[in-house]
């Protein structure tokens, strides 16, 4: 029995499952309580995701032998991917009670404790495992990533470097932590960091995530190249399905997202929701998400056919749902932006599945049939670096909502420390957006425009000091920086109408910042660069009809803020045009922007059913 079970291991370490399975099976045959092949079964169903056969072999190890702190570690494993985190976390307290310095089972369950959101639990879990096994790479890894999700992004860095001394190799850290330290406004080695991970992601290296790429390289080729490696990595290949054409009364589309609360993805989309026709359209939500009770998560809920909370399902019970259904069109609204589900979208909820609006770029993944754009974000020279086929809308590609909650406060310049007759440049973006090259240009800015002060939102100390810091060894008073908070989204609109001209920064733009800062009668000066996401303020200022305050170049930008500045009369011009073009133009015309995507969906959809393959569609 010993060798027959040597030969079950040889196999399982070789990759030959199914062998492996046969042999376990052979054995149990013979000797029905074999503990060893008993475990090794449970292991090789959880390999091939037969979880419901992984536990009946892990249950019936623990009836076999109820002391061994493994297989309840096992077990919990088995839960969690099951995503019933309260059972997970109730096996990993059991192997704990057998072995209380089990680093393992620490790890477990502090992944099962995030999942519940009992994030100081789960950092405590962490820290214990890495007290057991201080070479606990992923543990360090994973803390980092609680850390940074938690905006604490100094511990975030420190765990995420300890990570990486642990496994030099441990995947897409390095990204991360440029990421975090640009949270920071530690610029101290960005360019060489930034020239590292370049030349990583050109050697096919699997150093960082997709999200910093869009961040730090106005580069679309480069881009797609790093989020190539990181899906054919992580997902592998997308399944390739055949779905029965069985025409629907009207054309069913699924959303999806964990944004389905107080974010800015819904103040953007809520009213597109509501303005579906429901004559011709069913739409329904797969929300994987908090419930966070907000006022524009009922609002949402309201608009749908159908309100999903799938957050504890499954990959395959939300896929196997979606087919049910019958599915015409599924549509991401997350790409590779924090809780994103893009193994839906591998497996295939619909026939045809689009990208819009979460992630401003590729997904390089042949998952993906279309990617809602405007021929600003995407001229047609960069489409090659897009591996869907393009849905060109005819004005902005960005959704906006003609009617938004706006507060009835009525703010003034004292209520944040503002001078009164000074000219307020602002940014509003998340500071990570702020990298060291645009700060410089910010500051030549101030110093050229005396009477005048920057207003920005950063609520770390960490960046604020910082910033300080740089400001103070470039001769420029501190005091003309001014921080802002957060405040709830209909309040923050009204409080950009305080400023005078907001600074965009590059190579990642202001997205719904922009629309906001544009809906408040705030200019926004931006740089049209070559990547999706450096060319989104472009967009909105093109729908806006204010292609005067894109620039080419930071000189350009940086001569165009002053003269913005110092001309009282141009800058009145350019105020009263924009006044005059919220009203007149396409960007805050819903119902226009509505129709124009559900012209899109039904040419997409007409196409798929005449088998004519995916291609450009072009809205006019």
């Amino acid at each position: 029995m010993n060798n027959l079970f040597k030969n079950a291991v040889n196999f399982y370490e070789n990759k030959e499952y199914d062998k492996a399975k046969k042999v376990c099976e052979d054995i149990l045959d013979i000797q029905p309580d074999d503990l060893n092949a008993t475990n090794l079964l449970a292991i090789l169903n959880f390999h091939n995701k037969d979880f419901v056969q992984s536990i009946k072999f892990f249950e019936k190890a623990i009836e076999i032998n109820p002391n061994i702190s493994e297989t309840y570690n096992n077990l919990g494993n088995v839960y969690y991917e099951f995503k019933q985190f309260n059972i997970a976390i109730e096996n990993y307290n059991k192997a704990l009670k057998i072995k209380p310095n089990f680093a393992l089972s620490y790890y477990n369950r502090a992944k099962a404790l995030q999942e519940i959101n009992q994030k100081q639990e789960a950092i405590s879990d962490y820290n214990k495992a890495i007290s057991i096994n201080n070479n606990f790479s992923a543990a360090y890894k994973n803390l980092g990533n609680l850390y940074m999700e938690l905006k604490i992004l100094d511990k975030s860095i420190y765990n995420h470097v300890q990570a990486l001394k642990i496994n030099p190799n441990m995947s897409y850290l390095y990204g991360t932590i440029i990421q975090s330290k640009c949270g920071l406004s530690e610029w101290a080695n960005f360019k060489e960091d930034k020239f590292f991970l370049k030349n990583n992601i050109l050697s096919g290296k699997k150093t960082t995530s997709p999200f910093p790429t869009i961040l730090i390289y106005d580069s679309p080729s480069l881009q797609k190249k790093a989020i190539e490696i990181f899906v054919k990595n992580e997902f592998g290949k997308p399944k390739k399905i055949k779905f029965e054409k069985t025409k629907n009364k009207k054309i069913k589309i699924g959303y999806y997202s964990s944004d389905f609360h107080n974010h800015a993805t819904m103040y953007l989309m809520a009213n597109l929701f509501e303005l579906h026709d429901k004559n011709k359209f069913e739409i329904y939500a797969y929300s994987f998400g908090p419930d966070d009770g907000s006022k524009i998560r009922k609002r949402v809920m309201k608009t749908f056919d159908k309100f999903f909370d799938v957050k504890s399902k499954t990959t395959k019970e939300i896929v196997q749902h979606s087919r049910e259904l019958n599915l015409d069109i599924a549509v991401d609204l997350k790409g590779f932006t924090n809780n994103n589900r893009f193994d839906l979208f591998i497996e295939r909820c619909a026939p045809i599945q689009i990208s819009y609006l979460g992630f401003p770029g590729t997904t390089s993944s042949d998952c993906i049939d279309y990617l809602i754009a405007d021929k600003i974000v995407i001229p047609e020279e960069n489409k090659n670096y897009y591996s869907e086929n393009i849905i060109y809308l005819p004005n902005s590609y960005q959704v906006n909502d003609s009617n938004p909650d706006l507060s009835k406060k009525i703010f003034s310049k004292k209520d944040f420390n503002l001078p009164e007759n000074k000219f307020i440049f602002c940014c509003f973006n998340h500071n990570f957006k702020i990298l060291p090259d645009m700060f410089e240009i910010w500051m030549k800015i101030l110093k050229k425009v005396k009477n005048s002060v920057i207003w920005l939102l950063i609520d770390n100390e960490t960046a604020q000091n910082n910033l300080k810091k740089i400001l103070v060894s470039n001769d420029i008073d501190p005091n003309r920086m001014i921080f802002a908070g957060r405040l709830p989204h209909s309040e923050h609109i009204i409080r950009l109408g305080l400023a005078d001209l907001f600074l965009d920064t590059f190579p990642c733009n202001a997205h719904t910042t922009a629309s906001d800062a544009l809906r408040s009668s705030l200019p926004i000066i931006t740089i049209k660069g070559n990547s999706f996401a450096s060319r989104v303020a472009s967009s909105l200022l093109s729908s806006v009809g204010l292609e005067e305050l894109i620039t080419k170049s930071v000189k350009e930008y940086e001569e165009l803020a002053i003269k913005i500045a110092e001309n009282k009369n141009f800058y009145q011009e350019i105020k009263d045009k924009l006044k005059n073009n919220i009203i007149d133009m396409p960007l805050f015309n819903s119902n226009l922007f509505t129709k124009k995507l559900e012209k899109a969906y039904i040419e997409v959809y007409k196409n798929y059913n005449e088998n004519i393959k995916p291609k450009t569609i072009r809205i006019n």
